[in-house]
């Protein structure tokens, strides 16, 4: 029996069980027991689907692991010029990008940890590269309607004290506006998790078709993206912010990861009315 029939034959073992197969007729809908015997099964049926949505659609080979780059320690033109590291306070972190000279993205979570000190050019996180420009924040602008990630809206843009000079260490990234469909590989990047590796990472990543994701997950916010890499643990805690890139171009931001193998990304595209109004009052 393939893999996948397995899965099926447990989904609808699992749905018999829901609906209450070989329960006792005596014992009463509404009893704690039953509530509690239901709940079981959901969750049970929730974790076959997540096991049907990740045979279905599997990653590239390539994409099973971080790929450290080339060059540690050497201020290298970075293959990612766009990224940047946000240091909070308390030794906190995040991944953000650079969307404009002035003007870095990242995830609304990450203005808990603010100041931020804003570090573009960077490859090797924890020696000072002659690549690096740094920037403190000027002004903090959180979306309105933020609240937790798992409620989506978790956007934040930087205006930095000053503008970037662009160089092969240090380059802006435009928006993708076309809606990627299921199936396609894009990347993301960052430094890691609780406390940053010396050096650059990178995968790639599969979306999900989005009927998939709220299939397993139906209380998905609205404008988050579901993809994931293969990997447990990638991307990590620390990549927060970081862009999801899809043909060279800024789709989403990473946001929070389900159980160490789904993550899920802020689409951006939605956002961008409300980027362009924040950009221009500045």
């Amino acid at each position: 029996m393939s893999l996948t029939s397995a899965v099926s034959w447990s989904l609808v073992s699992g749905y018999k069980n829901f609906l209450g197969a070989g329960r006792d007729p005596s014992c009463s809908l509404t009893s704690k027991a039953s509530t509690e015997a239901e709940h079981a099964a959901m969750e049970h049926l929730q974790k076959l689907l997540l096991a049907l949505l990740l045979v279905a659609c599997p990653p590239a080979k390539a994409s099973h692991a971080w790929n450290r780059m080339a060059g540690a320690g050497r201020a290298k033109a970075p293959a990612r010029p766009y990224m940047a590291y946000l240091e909070g306070k308390n030794g906190h972190f995040c991944g953000g990008f650079l969307v404009a000279p002035s003007w870095v993205m990242t995830a609304a979570q990450c203005f808990s940890h603010k100041p931020l000190t804003v570090i573009l050019g960077a490859h090797n996180i924890q020696r000072r590269e002659e690549s690096w420009q740094m920037f403190e924040v000027q002004r903090y602008h959180r979306h309105p309607d933020f609240t937790n990630p798992m409620k989506g809206n978790d956007i934040l843009l930087l205006k930095l004290k000053g503008n970037a000079t662009s160089n092969s260490y240090v380059r802006t990234i435009s928006f993708q506006k076309i809606k990627a469909s299921g199936g396609t590989v894009c990347s993301i990047a960052g430094w890691g998790h609780k406390a940053p590796t010396a050096t650059f990472h990178e995968a790639n990543v599969t979306i999900h078709k989005q009927r998939d994701c709220l299939t397993v997950y139906p209380g998905l916010a609205n404008n988050l993206i579901c993809a994931n890499s293969g990997s447990a643990g990638v991307p990590e805690e620390g990549d927060t912010g970081g862009p999801l890139v899809c043909n060279n171009k800024a789709y989403g931001i990473f946001s929070y990861q389900y159980k160490n193998r789904i993550g899920f990304y802020t689409h951006i595209a939605p956002y961008l009315p409300w980027v362009d109004s924040i950009m221009k009052s500045a």
